[in-house]
């Protein structure tokens, strides 16, 4: 084919509109590799976790990350990242500090495993969002790059008082 052949064939499938078969053809060949990626690439990742536990990934900044490790600075023992997985936990009971990143509808049922397995003199920092029924010990930074540190001992005692408030 020549070029001039080209230009009219061009010319004429510009006035033409895609037609219902044409445009059923394109939403299913979009759909089907919109499926392919996410079950490829997204959906191994979110088969372990429940749905409601599910948060996306948010990457730290460099002060973030700055900000946690300040309020960690001196401390010793094993330290456990969490939000950085897939969403598996192991037994706790041995680190003495924790970091973690993850977004608030995980900090629920995160902060009662916190309570039951970690020693009194670990140390809880989280970054990004804190823990909503927890008081810090100390904090440091603003707005998104805020970190906020909770020291077990102080988080038991907070909760049995208000345990034995309702009790009266």
């Amino acid at each position: 084919m020549d070029a001039e052949a080209l230009d009219e064939l061009a010319g004429q499938l510009q006035g033409e509109a895609l037609g219902g078969r044409g445009l059923l053809q394109l939403a299913a060949t979009t759909g089907l590799a919109a499926y392919a990626v996410w079950a490829a690439v997204l959906m191994p990742g979110f088969r372990r976790v429940p749905l409601h536990l599910q948060v996306p990934y948010v990457p730290s900044s460099a002060q973030q990350v700055a900000n946690v490790m300040g309020l960690l600075r001196g401390r010793t023992g094993k330290t456990a990242d969490l939000g950085s997985g897939d969403g598996r936990l192991a037994n706790l009971s041995d680190c003495y500090n924790v970091i973690v990143f993850l977004a608030p509808s995980v900090k629920p049922p995160l902060a009662a495993k916190l309570l039951a397995e970690l020693p009194d003199e670990a140390r809880v920092v989280a970054g990004r969002f804190p823990f909503p029924c927890w008081t810090p010990s100390s904090t440091i930074g603003q707005g998104l790059e805020q970190a906020w540190a909770y020291d077990m001992k102080e988080v038991r005692r907070a909760a049995r008082s208000r345990t034995e408030g309702r009790a009266l």
